[in-house]
């Protein structure tokens, strides 16, 4: 038991530990006006988003670990075929986790005037 005890130890230290690697190599702050139109852009802050998720993937759900992309790479104003259009994919990924997360799900809060 207590090797187990260690072992789990160990294994959160090293998630911990790969969380805070992850956040530090993620941009400071990233402005999102790729589609604007009536809206303005989207002031994101990618680091502190990165140190709060510590999973890449929740985001860069298509990329390779260390070879994120950014989202509009995939994502078009105009998407074709099964890829979802950038704005609604920003809308529905964002919006789902803020709503879970208790963050801003409101235009305003997010499109700052």
């Amino acid at each position: 038991m207590k090797k187990f005890a260690a072992f789990l130890a160990v294994v959160v230290a090293v998630m911990f530990s790969a969380g805070l690697v992850i956040g530090a190599g993620a941009p400071e702050k990233i402005s999102i006006d790729f589609v604007k139109k009536s809206k303005a852009a989207v002031e994101f802050n990618h680091k502190g988003h990165a140190e709060k998720i510590k999973n890449c993937k929740e985001c860069h759900h298509k990329s390779e670990a260390g070879k994120e992309e950014k989202c509009s790479t995939c994502h078009k104003a105009k998407a074709e075929g099964k890829t979802v259009e950038f704005k609604e994919a920003m809308h529905t990924k964002c919006r789902d986790c803020h709503k879970k997360q208790k963050g801003p799900t409101k235009c305003d809060d997010c499109h700052k005037k």
